[in-house]
């Protein structure tokens, strides 16, 4: 599972095999990629803010779900970009089919030693479970559900936007600087879960805002209600001190706010 970074051709096929703890059962598939769509994504790239220069993806990421859904993205610094999901299936793994250095996932009792572990859920994940208890695997498909929409900062007078991070439901992560600030258009996008943004005002003193994090049922909610009709804003009121913040999702007929965000202003 750890590689060194080189030189590869494109990815054609994806096989995976694991065991879910939860589930307390072994899940594998294997499954043809969509090698022309990422073959133009990493063709086509991005531009790299650090260094001024276009770049490309380094990086494939597999994330593992109840049911056994596979998600597979392509990554790099500051952008990360769904290319494939897929389903596996169950299946029966004996000692004498596993691997030798996996075999200790067989022993009596270890799959509820490692749910028990911190190593594995931070103690106010394993509190969170015990009072509400693992969340509906349906609560993926409602992640990557995508609407048109765009962030939109409005600061005091003066102010210059400048740079923002979004991370997305989905695992997607995007960065928006230079002419994509500029350009700021509606795309398709899942819905956010974390937000920054940076400006600076007519001093170029610098400020940033973060709703880190978004309170997921909210703004699940404000989306699904605005639905996928017309473009949807998603809006930073800036207060006059740069001290302060309030979050909007509009369309052209409705506008809710967010009360529930985790906002920092400063």
């Amino acid at each position: 599972m750890s590689v060194s970074t080189e030189q590869m051709e494109i990815p054609h096929t994806l096989e995976f095999t694991w065991l879910s703890l939860v589930e307390k059962k072994f899940y594998t598939g294997k499954w043809q990629l969509d090698k022309e769509k990422i073959t133009a994504l990493f063709e086509e790239g991005f531009m790299n803010y650090d260094t001024h220069k276009r770049a490309t993806y380094d990086t494939f990421i597999i994330g593992l779900a109840p049911k056994g859904r596979v998600v597979l993205w392509a990554g790099a610094a500051g952008i990360t970009k769904e290319v494939g999901v897929f389903q596996a299936h169950d299946t029966i793994i004996t000692k004498e089919k596993a691997y030798e250095n996996a075999q200790y996932m067989l022993k009596e009792g270890y799959q509820e030693r490692r749910l028990q572990s911190d190593f594995l859920f931070k103690p106010e994940i394993q509190e969170k479970i015990a009072k509400y208890g693992r969340p509906d695997p349906a609560v993926y498909d409602l992640y990557r559900e995508r609407y048109n929409w765009r962030p939109v900062i409005l600061l005091p007078e003066g102010g210059a936007w400048k740079s923002s991070t979004l991370h997305f439901l989905n695992g997607e992560l995007e960065t928006l600087q230079g002419n994509e600030v500029l350009k700021n258009d509606f795309q398709s996008r899942a819905i956010p879960s974390y937000f920054v943004a940076f400006w600076k005002n007519q001093t170029t003193d610098s400020y940033g805002v973060w709703a880190d994090p978004f309170d997921e049922q909210e703004i699940l909610n404000a989306f699904k209600k605005l639905g996928n009709k017309e473009n949807i804003e998603l809006i930073f009121k800036v207060a006059p001190n740069n001290k302060n913040c309030r979050i909007f999702v509009k369309n052209n007929t409705e506008e809710i706010e967010l009360k529930k965000a985790t906002i920092t202003c400063e």
